[in-house]
């Protein structure tokens, strides 16, 4: 992927039909489908709606293709728990593992900032936020157990 996931994707303006729905290019004055009027005013706003729709649905896909990190984040983090506490005798090595959760969050955490409150978001839109939801949940989840093991090691004795 050669975009950030930090910018903002480039989205072509499309007007809403009022009456059929069907996307219209931004300047159409009537829908060729249904022949309703498109008033300037609401094109404006509709353009705006369906664009902030389309740019947040579009990242929130391209931060869910990075949840299959996810599953190797866990394989990882148990195999290098596994060498710490067997080969090294310390988790020196696995307190570097709890940042692999970071970026992740960090960017759910932005498109959440950026287009969580959005109120008048389509269909495509509440999937993506749930989808978003799920992601937060997943890396969140990672890094608690993450967490929870570095606080069992320090509060084990030590071995004599």
């Amino acid at each position: 992927m050669s975009e950030s996931l930090l910018k903002k994707p480039a989205v072509h303006p499309f007007v809403e039909c009022p009456n059929c729905k069907q996307l219209l290019e931004y300047g159409a004055d009537v829908c060729p489908r249904c022949r309703e009027e498109i008033d300037s005013d609401y094109a404006l706003v509709s353009a705006v709606v369906v664009h902030h729709n389309t740019q947040a649905c579009s990242l929130a896909n391209s931060i869910k293709g990075g949840d299959a990190f996810a599953y190797i984040a866990i394989a990882g983090s148990a195999f290098i728990y596994a060498i710490d506490v067997y080969a090294v005798g310390s988790l020196a090595l696995f307190y570097f593992i709890v940042l692999w959760p970071v970026m992740p969050l960090l960017i759910i955490l932005v498109w959440f900032i950026r287009f969580g409150r959005f109120r008048i978001g389509d269909e495509e839109y509440l999937r993506a936020k749930r989808e978003m939801r799920g992601s937060l949940l997943l890396w969140l989840a990672i890094l608690a157990v993450q967490l929870i093991v570095i606080w069992a090691s320090w509060s084990r004795p030590p071995s004599t």
